[in-house]
């Protein structure tokens, strides 16, 4: 509970931030210039949140049936969106006729765009997925009130707060959040991850998203905006660095927080490394760990090849190789610091 807490007065202290800074640049290409495709035949769980959620953060969407999508080819989603997001808990009607079309969803996945997937069925509606995922993963049905972030330590809390976890993701996949059903984290259990097929990104998850962010804590809000903006970047339709850009606070607030964070990492690190060969830590140890810290700092380059990052860190780009920078920094000081426990 002190970890939600703790998420949340995050959040409120770098809103608080924001306000002192005052009005900020945004992105590369504006928000309002992206357009995202809802997919679903019935709110989940009564709950238009997704749409409540984009509408914040200013990006258009249309929202399509699952009879609808039958009239487009894959060029015309190609052509036409960004990302698509299949929505929760829906009637059966609706996975019978969204699994025929996997293949075409599939198809623009690999042209280079996002398809963004809540698995997370068993629920109100009844429906229950016909088809495994795109390569092949499937969701086993598992219910749990606590779900772990695996890049902040924190837990996001909810009567259910995910309804299953993945199998048979493949080894590219980052996880991003696993069930903790007791407090603590299963790792076994994955249950959000994003891949690659093709030129594309799939991201799963089995939260239950929409409930959550309709009717619990505002740290289930942030996640799920963190989660679209960082899908949204994945597009090959994302902004190049001369695009133009608008103002807001959505992508400044989370590329200022993993920008802070991981340069206290860095310097933590810092000195734990030089604290770890003087007291003649192992090799194996210290080699790991600077494993760690060489692919934070390549991220970290990445986000600075326009200029100083700090000039330029409201930009979307910039915020997928900012977060990665911060979370290898942490594992580098996370690696050190457990060794050191043990010594």
């Amino acid at each position: 509970m002190k970890k939600i807490l703790s998420a949340a007065l995050s959040l409120l202290v770098l809103f608080s931030l924001m306000a002192v800074l005052g009005p900020t640049i945004v992105s590369a290409k504006p928000l309002s210039e992206y357009n995202v495709l809802i997919l679903k035949n019935v709110n989940a769980w009564n709950s238009p949140a997704v749409e409540g959620t984009l509408t914040d953060m200013g990006v258009p969407y249309d929202v399509m049936s699952g009879m609808e999508l039958q009239n487009k080819t894959a060029q015309d989603l190609i052509d036409t969106y960004d990302m698509i997001i299949i929505v929760s808990d829906q009637p059966q009607s609706f996975y019978d006729q969204i699994g025929p079309q996997m293949g075409k969803l599939e198809d623009y996945v690999k042209a280079g765009k996002v398809l963004e997937i809540h698995a997370a069925n068993w629920g109100w509606n009844g429906g229950l997925w016909t088809t495994p995922l795109p390569r092949n993963v499937t969701i086993v049905q598992s219910y749990s009130s606590y779900d772990y972030v695996i890049a902040n330590n924190t837990t996001l809390y909810s009567n259910y707060a995910s309804h299953g976890y993945f199998v048979g993701l493949p080894a590219d996949a980052e996880i991003i959040t696993v069930q903790a059903p007791t407090g603590s984290p299963d790792y076994g259990k994955p249950s959000t991850a994003i891949y690659t097929l093709g030129n594309g990104k799939v991201f799963v998850t089995g939260l239950t998203i929409e409930y959550s962010v309709a009717r619990k804590g505002p740290e289930w809000k942030a996640f799920y905006t963190e989660m679209i903006m960082n899908n949204l970047g994945y597009s090959r339709m994302a902004p190049t660095p001369e695009a133009p850009v608008q103002r807001g606070i959505n992508v400044m607030l989370f590329n200022f927080y993993y920008y802070i964070q991981y340069h206290r990492n860095l310097e933590r690190y810092n000195t734990l490394y030089e604290g770890a060969v003087a007291g003649g830590m192992d090799n194996e140890t210290l080699r790991l760990a600077t494993i760690q810290n060489d692919t934070a700092a390549e991220y970290y380059a990445n986000a600075s090849q326009y200029g100083p990052v700090v000039a330029n860190f409201p930009r979307i780009y910039i915020f997928i190789d900012l977060r990665k920078a911060a979370l290898h920094q942490k594992q580098a000081v996370g690696i050190l610091e457990e060794a050191m426990a043990d010594w």
